[in-house]
């Protein structure tokens, strides 16, 4: 079983958007799916409530819980399992990378996001986690992409994907999809199914 960690100590950077997409997919693809929520805020949950299909299992949960869930879903034969985190909760955050083959880090291409994003650039390291960064919701026809990569690369982490900040994804997960299974030949599932290679080419 693959299992991946979306973190983020910063609220908004796209997490649960991001997690809830690739897990869209992966499931639209005939991967046995399971989603386990550990924020509080359950935006996964209410976008999963909204799907109207069963092709991807949920499971709330609490950190100190993590580990024997991701276990259960191994054992039941679930090939991938997403973890979406919540914000401000280190616990939360290292338990997840602790869990994950691969830790995905979204961060918005802004001065202040990329500042905060180095708390956890620097719990992925102390938790000794593999993973790599998303620019998040990157706007059209600006040049942030390349500073938010030289600092992302200047951290030591590896950028491995990017998504522009489209309405499709907010229309997508309105309607408890992903932008794979909303809107196919769009640019939004390009960059979703972009992601998703090389997160299975890093595993």
């Amino acid at each position: 079983m693959i299992t991946l960690a979306f973190v983020s100590q910063k609220g908004g950077a796209g997490k649960s958007t991001i997690a809830a997409n690739i897990a869209a997919y992966a499931a639209s693809n005939g991967i046995k799916t399971v989603i386990i929520d550990l924020d509080q805020q359950a935006s996964i949950s209410a976008w999963h409530a909204s799907r109207e299909d069963d092709l991807i299992h949920i499971i709330p949960s609490h950190p100190p819980l993590l580990a024997k869930y991701v276990a259960q879903c191994d054992q039941q034969g679930y090939q991938l399992c997403v973890i979406d985190t919540p914000p401000h909760n280190s616990t939360a955050a290292a338990n997840a990378i602790s869990a994950a083959d691969l830790t995905i880090i979204p961060v918005r291409p802004s001065a202040f996001d990329l500042v905060a994003a180095q708390a956890t650039f620097d719990l992925l390291a102390q938790n000794g986690g593999k993973g790599g960064a998303v620019i998040n919701a990157v706007p059209s026809g600006t040049k942030v992409i390349d500073d938010a990569t030289a600092f992302v690369k200047n951290a030591g982490i590896k950028v491995i994907g990017r998504t522009g900040q489209r309405i499709a994804y907010q229309h997508a997960t309105t309607k408890g999809q992903g932008v794979t299974e909303y809107e196919p030949s769009g640019r939004a599932s390009g960059e979703i199914k972009e992601l998703w290679t090389t997160i299975e080419a890093m595993i």
